[in-house]
């Protein structure tokens, strides 16, 4: 039997006559030993119980553990004892501590700092610390402990029923932001509890999961990492709740990745001929991305920037180079600046879509909310600057702190947040209904929205700004705006993702973000004032300037004022101008780009009157396109027309015939990014499907993230259709998500 050889665990008991701390301790060693389980060699787990659970034992074990481990190791820590807060430090209580007060014990139990520099003195980065404790004597035989009254733990230590706070409080405190992954039994005002003579029910599901007995399909030998932390999550209050109980695990978010923590049971391996191979399943260390923790902290700041990602994105990347300007300029001395979110190696709960499901949504507010709380408790000031979905995990966590922690954040920036919502018709036309919690009337947005409004009445304590993008292809601006008064919104140039990727200062982004944390006033410098008008729908307005000089205007004014006289509903003007008009005449790439604009209308809000706008448009583009022969042109314009045919109109005989129209130009042309995806779409019209698999996977080795989304939307959106299926099992639906979501 293969084992499992670079996997280390330290399991530490505390000895307690009160805490059966032993049956948990020793449940999770069988565990990880039993050759037809997790597989872990015996010589690599540092196992701790009863007397030898020593301040001195602990903190030996640790460093005996950082001699054993490498870089690419995985590192399984586990603690099962009571947790404790005192003279102002959260800590883990080791046996032998007696006397009374506190101070009097101070140097017998671990400190949060010791077991973070204990943690920092690993070199492996796959670390998970998996804390069974809570307040004093909250894991008693009997149960739960009436929180309402005082608990004495052993040591004769008192805490109150506001050191149920110790959970959360320990297990942020022990974070060193360099990948470990902590997750503690329960939460705030929270005990854990175990039934009389068992397993805790935390480690019981523990056990379950790293058995993989939560697993109903398994695609590789191994149970990984984050599919057992979301399991803790799921199940754990979920058998908490029949007892009449409330227990919810807390998790941070620093996982490195999703690194294997043991073999599936040995049964299920030979039922199902699974290879066991641990190297060619796992990547080195060396060759996953960096998680990076802060662009800048020093002791001495007592203010806080925070920027908060959506799911399209990563912790560190997704605000491209503002961070770099914001340290720039020097009104900002004196901020910290952290980004927050999922590493750059592991995917939320539906991979790195533009949106995440409402579990990953709430699993990483209550994370922001309990940051707040302990992790930037020495901050005065926290300022957000939140992105898409992060900008509801923002609300959502300000909602879910108290009104002191409130008054710590002194600014909020949404950047393209869907806060209204997406509408439902539109979420179940363009992703079969996948983000269906999403929706502008469902449960999850209703919520927030009236928690938010009965909070603040549009009286906010904080400096308030909502930005839309003019070319935001997923959320549109009555969504960003919402019910938010005017002098809080603001129109940027750029689509969902470009709109806070800078390529230098000279952006309304950037300045707004800028003017906002400084208290300045903003104003738009770089986004053109036609191009707001018509995202916000005054097309008489740009009409109006526009018109009088329109054999003067270049091409991108053109485009405004005949986009502007098409939402005026003049659309005879708009069809004479660009066929009269000297830069319109014979510009096939003209009628694309307007065309390209009502097709984004369209996946938008769904409206069949953008659909049809976008196809006649198309059309004429392909017309010019074929009476110049430009083939890059033809397999443009002819693929929309493919796509808009079987979504929008359901008509397969148009499909196949721009589908072919396009295949044969795009063969014609130089290999690219653009032609490799026209001919992968095209050929997932003719259903010739490994030819589409093909050409997909090599337009996704050219792309970068905005155009994989693209591609992808495109992809599922018209396979879903022609298929009748969302189903995420489907062979082709798996393969898009690999490709172009992971």
């Amino acid at each position: 039997m293969e084992r499992l050889n670079n996997a280390y665990a330290l399991l530490i008991g505390v000895k307690d006559d009160k805490l059966d701390t032993l049956i948990d301790a020793k449940g999770i060693y069988d565990m990880l030993v039993d050759e037809n389980l997790s597989a872990y060699h015996p010589d690599n787990i540092i196992f701790l119980s009863g007397e030898e659970t020593t301040r001195k034992h602990i903190l030996d074990a640790f460093d005996k553990l950082q001699q054993m481990t490498n870089e690419d190791s995985s590192v399984f820590l586990y603690y099962t004892g009571h947790g404790g807060y005192g003279l102002g430090e959260y800590f883990i209580q080791p046996y032998g501590i007696v006397g009374s007060p506190a101070e009097a014990v101070r140097n017998s139990w671990v400190s949060a700092s010791e077991l973070k520099e204990k943690l920092n003195g690993l070199k492996s980065k796959r670390l998970i610390f998996f804390l069974d404790c809570c307040h004093a004597e909250g894991m008693t035989k009997g149960g739960f402990f009436n929180q309402k009254e005082e608990i004495k733990s052993k040591s004769g230590i008192t805490l109150s029923a506001k050191s149920s706070e110790v959970a959360d409080g320990l297990g942020q405190k022990i974070d060193n932001e360099r990948g470990v992954s902590i997750i503690s039994s329960c939460r705030e005002d929270q005990l854990s509890y175990q039934p009389t003579g068992q397993n805790s029910i935390f480690t019981k599901c523990l056990i379950d999961a790293v058995q993989g007995k939560n697993k109903s399909e398994f695609k590789d030998p191994f149970i990984r990492i984050y599919e057992v932390l979301s399991y803790l999550q799921e199940e754990v209050p979920k058998i908490a709740m029949q007892g009449g109980k409330a227990q919810n695990p807390y998790v941070n978010l620093q996982l490195y990745d999703n690194f294997v923590l043991s073999y599936v049971p040995k049964e299920i391996r030979k039922k199902l001929s699974i290879q066991t191979s641990e190297k060619s399943e796992d990547k080195s260390s060396k060759e996953l991305k960096e998680v990076v923790t802060s662009y800048r902290e020093t002791e001495s700041s007592n203010n806080l920037l925070l920027f908060v990602h959506g799911f399209s994105g990563e912790a560190a990347d997704t605000f491209g180079i503002i961070p770099e300007l914001l340290m720039k300029d020097e009104r900002m001395n004196g901020w910290d600046m952290k980004p927050m979110g999922y590493s750059p190696n592991v995917d939320p709960e539906f991979g790195k879509d533009i949106w995440g499901g409402i579990k990953d949504i709430d699993k990483i507010s209550k994370y922001l909310a309990k940051s707040f709380r302990y992790k930037f408790d020495k901050y005065d000031r926290i300022a957000i600057v939140a992105h898409s979905l992060g900008g509801l995990i923002a609300q959502k966590a300000i909602i879910n702190s108290n009104e002191e922690l409130r008054s710590k954040i002194s600014h909020l920036i949404l950047l393209g947040t869907p806060n209204y919502g997406i509408e439902a018709a539109q979420l179940t036309k363009l992703w079969n209904n996948k983000y269906k919690e999403l929706s502008s009337t469902g449960d999850f947005i209703v919520s927030l929205r009236n928690e938010w409004d009965s909070i603040f009445k549009n009286k906010y304590p904080f400096k308030l700004k909502v930005a839309a993008a003019i070319d935001d292809e997923y959320v549109d601006i009555a969504s960003s705006f919402g019910s938010f008064p005017k002098e809080y919104c603001e129109i940027v140039a750029g689509n969902h993702s470009s709109m806070v990727k800078p390529k230098d200062e000279f952006n309304d982004s950037y300045n707004l973000i800028v003017n906002t944390l400084t208290n300045n006033t903003f104003y738009n410098q770089y986004t053109n004032s036609e191009e707001i008008n018509i995202a916000l729908g005054k097309y008489d307005a740009v009409i109006k300037k526009l018109l009088p000089n329109a054999n003067a205007l270049d091409i991108n004014g053109l485009r405004q004022l005949v986009f502007s006289l098409e939402g005026a509903d003049r659309k005879d003007e708009a069809l004479e101008l660009i066929t009269n008009h000297s830069l319109a005449k014979d510009n096939g790439d003209l009628f694309g780009i307007i065309g390209g604009r009502y097709k984004r209308s369209y996946l938008l809000n769904h409206k069949i009157e953008d659909a049809q706008q976008a196809i006649d448009y198309y059309m004429k583009g392909l017309t010019v396109a074929l009476k110049d022969n430009n083939l890059s042109q033809i397999y443009y314009q002819a693929i929309n027309l493919a796509f808009l045919s079987i979504v929008a109109k359901n008509n397969e005989t148009e499909m196949l015939k721009y589908a072919n129209q396009a295949l044969e130009a795009a063969n014609a042309c130089r290999n690219n990014l653009w032609k490799y995806a026209t001919i992968a779409e095209a050929n997932l019209y003719l259903d010739n499907m490994d030819v589409a698999k093909e050409y997909y996977t090599k337009a996704a080795e050219m792309s970068g993230i905005r155009e994989k989304i693209s591609m992808h939307t495109n992809a599922y959106k018209a396979y879903t259709c022609l298929m009748d299926t969302d189903n995420p099992n489907d062979d082709f639906i798996k393969f898009l998500h690999t490709s172009f979501l992971s």
